[in-house]
């Protein structure tokens, strides 16, 4: 399904650095198949660092973390 947002003004240049910063994040976080909780930690970190959440981090978040958790390919280790 796909949702749309019509009415949403684009992504500023600041909100692009901000997601990439994210994104490399991620990618990083779940290299090796684990995410840990500081991982976890840092990543939210870096989504409140501009003081909003945009769908767009949101949308990396379920793909990189969320959607790898649910076809067994990332691990969650909540303590360690």
């Amino acid at each position: 399904m796909k949702i749309e947002h019509p009415n949403k003004p684009p992504l500023s240049e600041a909100d692009l650095q901000q997601l990439d910063k994210l994104e490399k994040l991620l990618k990083k976080s779940v290299a090796d198949g684990v995410i840990t909780r500081a991982e976890l930690d840092a990543i939210d970190v870096q989504i409140a660092a501009d003081g909003k959440v945009t769908i767009e981090e949101l949308d990396l978040v379920r793909q990189f973390i969320r959607e790898k958790v649910d076809r067994n390919e990332l691990a969650i280790e909540y303590f360690g």
